[in-house]
């Protein structure tokens, strides 16, 4: 890969080998926001110096440093920064960026000497560090970079183990620039080469091996639609299936056919999960709607080219037939479908989805037209510097005057006027100590310099607001962490629409915390009762009954703010139940909001509950009035007039 440049032309030797170099402790994605903004380490050209001539001051200790592990004949050396192993062929990592732009200085038509490019492994592959450094050499001689400046360094704490590469253009030798014409494709067969070499599994790209063993450009992977699919869906304004499996599953299944431990089962479950199965019909195989088997089916190797039995056969063996998903548990009948086929849904009803993503786009740019407002007012604040220095400067001045006035002897004066000057050197070293000191507690404090984007966001959110809980949730779909959170809960949560977000809710049961992943965490006496994903509100085990109720009341207070295009419940029949009651209460006392169901068996056993509170025999007041006792207790006798569960947080 080939990161972007900079647009505004500012790339530097000095930050890249820094930024390859070092590993900042980066907060975690998920890790708890809190009151007191903590402001990131400075990236001004000065304290990335700092940082490096710090690395070189610990060279002794034991904790970190530069550690040359390796030498070699040709001039290249392999050194520990800190952790991190890197290779260069300059003097010494630490001169490594004084020597590149010493050496792009001299081709003043050389505007940005500057070139990274990145090399990462699949997460199961583990490669030692010779392997990467004659990987990331062999590049450098491919792009025409041999004997150039660089710095290569590993990373491996990522869920892939990548490396960059940091190089001159400017020869050491000519002083000429190299010409990085199509270096892409270039890189693209390094990597076809390097993964026959050493082993690696082979990856996707535009080149791949040929059946004479030449690399050849591979073809276009995905085709267009069918020609019937397309027409029927301009016609009848409905989506047809083909558009809808494209939409699912193609990038799923493009994820999964490229892992070793997918076979039949797997694939039926990927499909299933969204409401499609795979069948053979004829010499081939095609995806069909699973909740109307009947229907029209569309073929497998249009959803994805690798759907085809002379590709899976080799890998999976013959076909095999879906698992039972079907169960006398209607329950667990629907456990395993989160998403369905709906023939007869008008594409534009789509469209507010679509609305809504707009409406997301312009509140962020609303939000970062308030944080320019924030910074452009921003104040450094004063600690007064040159006024404290004359004050010194003004006291020794007059001490001096009453050397003159009280002391005749000239040699005498003289030494007093020494001692004088001694203690303005010292009282003006002591005051750089403290000003440094009181810069520091500043930079503590994070009101010494402008907060950052993020850090300011973070305090929005806390203070509730609903655009900045949206743009952390957007980091954190952008940052493709390795499971999914749809992936780790299995049980006991309520399906919402996608991206549909909720603000932090002040709540007299639950106190709330806001992770950096825009995660909202309601805990009840320390203990995590109730998690707002977004698309999806989770629901943890209660230590007492009492306990379990507050956290359906609160659940139920978050998803009556959510847009109500999607609410599905799942879980146990027991747990549905409790949910779908603990809505229908909700809906009861407050009438301004609503607690609503889409799944149509849910509906039905929503319903039961209006027809069993109201019916002759109804039970309801008296169970409404113990949970009223139940309530008293559980929130420590609350007033009558405290806000609901799910006020926002102002």
């Amino acid at each position: 890969m080939i990161p972007p440049k900079r647009r505004d032309g500012a790339t530097s030797f000095m930050k890249l080998v820094s930024y390859i170099s070092e590993r900042d402790r980066k907060p975690a994605s998920n890790g708890v926001v809190f009151d007191d903004p903590r402001a990131p380490a400075s990236q001004s050209s000065q304290a990335v110096f700092d940082r490096l001539v710090d690395y070189i001051d610990r060279s002794g200790d034991e904790e970190g440093g530069v550690r040359v592990t390796d030498e070699f004949e040709d001039g290249r050396q392999r050194v520990l920064v800190g952790e991190v192993a890197c290779e260069t062929n300059c003097f010494s990592w630490e001169t490594a960026a004084a020597e590149m732009n010493m050496v792009a200085a001299q081709n003043r038509r050389c505007t940005d000497a500057v070139y990274h490019f990145i090399l990462s492994w699949r997460e199961h592959e583990v490669p030692t560090d010779a392997k990467i450094f004659e990987s990331a050499q062999h590049c450098l001689n491919a792009l025409g970079l041999e004997g150039h400046q660089y710095v290569t360094a590993i990373h491996q704490d990522t869920d892939n183990t990548h490396c960059h590469v940091a190089v001159n253009r400017v020869s050491p030798l000519t002083y000429k620039a190299a010409n990085m014409w199509n270096d892409a494709e270039k890189l693209q067969k390094c990597c076809r080469v390097l993964e026959r070499r050493y082993g690696f599994e082979q990856d996707n790209g535009s080149w791949e091996w040929s059946a004479q063993n030449t690399l050849v450009p591979a073809p276009f992977r995905f085709q267009p639609a069918p020609q019937g699919a397309a027409k029927a869906q301009t016609f009848s304004d409905k989506e047809s299936l083909f558009h809808y499996a494209e939409r699912t599953v193609r990038s799923e299944l493009d994820q999964a056919l490229d892992k070793e431990t997918t076979n039949w089962a797997s694939l039926h479950r990927l499909l299933h999960k969204n409401g499609l199965g795979i069948r053979e019909q004829g010499q081939g195989l095609v995806v069909y709607d699973f909740i109307r088997p009947q229907a029209p089916p569309v073929k497998a190797s249009s959803v994805h080219p690798s759907l085809t039995k002379s590709r899976l056969a080799p890998l999976y063996g013959e076909y095999q037939a879906p698992p039972l998903f079907e169960t006398s548990d209607p329950f667990e009948a629907r456990y395993g479908i989160f998403e369905t086929y709906k023939p007869t849904l008008q594409l534009r009803d789509k469209a507010v989805r679509d609305e809504r993503r707009e409406e997301r786009a312009e509140a962020r740019e609303a939000l970062k037209a308030r944080y320019q407002v924030n910074r452009n007012a921003w104040v450094k604040p004063d600690l007064n510097v040159p006024a404290r220095q004359r004050q010194i400067a003004m006291r020794y001045q007059a001490m001096k005057a009453g050397v003159k006035r009280s002391y005749n002897d000239p040699l005498l004066r003289k030494l007093m006027y020494r001692v004088a000057e001694f203690d303005r050197m010292k009282a003006m070293a002591e005051l750089r100590i403290l000003v440094r000191k009181e810069r520091q507690d500043l930079s503590d404090k994070g009101i010494y310099r402008p907060l950052t984007y993020r850090v300011w966001v973070e305090q929005e959110a806390l203070s509730g607001d609903l655009a900045a809980v949206s743009q952390l949730r957007g980091w954190a779909y952008r940052e493709k962490r390795k499971e999914s959170i749809a992936g780790k809960i299995k049980d006991r949560i309520i399906l919402c629409a996608a991206a549909d977000d909720s603000p932090l809710f002040d709540s007299s049961s639950h106190a709330s915390q806001l992770r950096r992943d825009g995660t909202i965490e309601y805990l009840r006496y320390g203990r995590v009762g109730v998690v707002d994903h977004g698309d999806q509100i989770e629901i943890k085990p209660g230590f007492e009954d009492h306990d379990e109720v507050a956290n359906y009341k609160m659940a139920a207070g978050i998803v009556s703010t959510k847009s109500g295009e999607r609410v599905e419940v799942l879980g146990d029949a027991q747990f549905v139940d409790q949910v779908l009651e603990a809505g229908y209460r909700f809906n009861h006392e407050y009438s301004v909001s609503h607690f609503p169901v889409t799944n149509s068996e849910q509906q039905a056993r929503y319903a039961y509950f209006d027809t069993y509170a109201t019916g002759p025999d109804s039970r309801y007041q008296d169970e409404h009035a113990s949970d009223s006792r139940v309530d008293n207790v559980t929130q420590c006798d609350e007033d009558e007039e405290s806000p609901p569960v799910w006020s926002p947080r102002l």
